[in-house]
């Protein structure tokens, strides 16, 4: 007898969760961090990826927008992204036509970053889509809820800044284990 059934043989019509579907460990934040990271994830980039765009390349855009002719390493530390990364995706977004990089006035070996006008246009359209993703992440919470749950992440992050770095919990490289 199935022991999903009252029935002999009658298989259960009632199928069983997909592994996604299970949270298996509800109540550890490590976990459930990185489920809600690729909630985020998959929502910001369900929007940027019908504009070619990849939600580091919208940090990015974001982030040259807040300060006009910063320099790559001040870009990565104030986004939290590595210095080797950031320099890929400024090339990539540079190809794209969107951003410039233009020597600076003071120091010769510096290159500040500006948007171009495709870029601050492109950044200007998307500014109403990405403000929606976010709002459906938080969607399921009732609003007087949303607010206490985003200053509840910022007193976590806050709290363990020393941790909230990038590349922070990756595997070094070479430390992967080998078979023997």
């Amino acid at each position: 007898m199935d022991q999903r059934s009252s029935h002999p043989s009658k298989p259960s019509t009632q199928a069983a969760p997909a592994a996604r579907d299970i949270l298996l460990f509800p109540r550890r934040a490590a976990y459930l961090a990185r489920r809600f990271q690729q909630v985020c994830a998959g929502l910001v980039n369900e929007t940027l990826a019908t504009k070619g765009l990849t939600q580091f390349q919208w940090g990015v855009l974001s982030g040259i927008q807040e300060m006009p002719g910063t320099d790559q390493r001040r870009l990565a530390d104030a986004l939290s992204i590595v210095p080797e990364n950031i320099s890929q995706i400024v090339d990539e977004l540079e190809l794209k036509g969107l951003v410039e990089r233009r020597a600076s006035k003071t120091d010769r070996r510096t290159r500040q970053l500006f948007l171009t006008k495709k870029g601050a246009e492109l950044r200007r359209r998307i500014i109403p889509e990405t403000r929606a993703a976010n709002d459906r992440i938080l969607q399921p919470l009732k609003p007087d809820d949303r607010e206490l749950f985003l200053e509840m992440l910022r007193r976590v992050i806050e709290g363990n800044k020393k941790y909230a770095r990038p590349g922070n919990g990756r595997r070094k490289r070479g430390s992967r284990l080998t078979g023997g």
